[in-house]
């Protein structure tokens, strides 16, 4: 199960890393267009920035599922191995509980956003969307810590847990 999800988690990067090159080209042009024909695309900032949350926002998803976020973890490496377990559960259980409760915040915005049909100033796209890969990446993430608790409770080995490398 898990080298599925690992599988999925490279093909979402790198549909992730091609997204990052679409905007990039997108810019490119826009700046292009601007100096060069004097005809800006008014909408290309700002489908960029929604893209650059959405690439970010689901980024996160994977560096989660990877173990590569920023941790602080030299002081739980440095404990006994004994403590190291019980320390790695309460660590994923506040993860999922923070988690879960910011992504149900935040679906109660995006519904709000949703009903009330905000749409972007110059793109005319609708807000909810973008709003939602939060809501999505967070439920995502407490997902993850939840499968890594169960992880523990179930005795998986200790380096299983607080591995710090995986392949990228």
């Amino acid at each position: 199960m898990e080298r599925i999800i690992g599988r999925g988690m490279t093909a979402l990067a790198t549909l992730l890393g091609l997204a990052l090159l679409a905007m990039v080209a997108l810019s490119v042009w826009n700046v292009v267009a601007r100096y060069i024909f004097n005809a800006a695309l008014l909408w290309a900032d700002e489908v960029a920035i929604f893209a650059m949350i959405v690439v970010t926002w689901i980024g996160a998803i994977v560096v989660s599922w990877r173990r590569t976020e920023i941790s602080m973890n030299m002081i739980v490496a440095m404990l006994p191995t004994g403590w190291q377990r019980p320390i790695g559960a309460l660590q994923q259980a506040i993860t999922a509980a923070i988690c879960g409760w910011v992504a149900w915040l935040s679906w109660a915005y995006v519904a709000r956003v949703f009903r009330f049909g905000m749409t972007s100033d110059a793109a005319r796209l609708p807000l909810w969307i973008f709003h939602s890969t939060i809501t999505l990446s967070l439920i995502c993430m407490a997902l993850i810590a939840l499968w890594r608790l169960c992880a523990v409770l179930v005795n998986a080995p200790v380096s299983d847990i607080t591995a710090e490398e995986h392949p990228i």
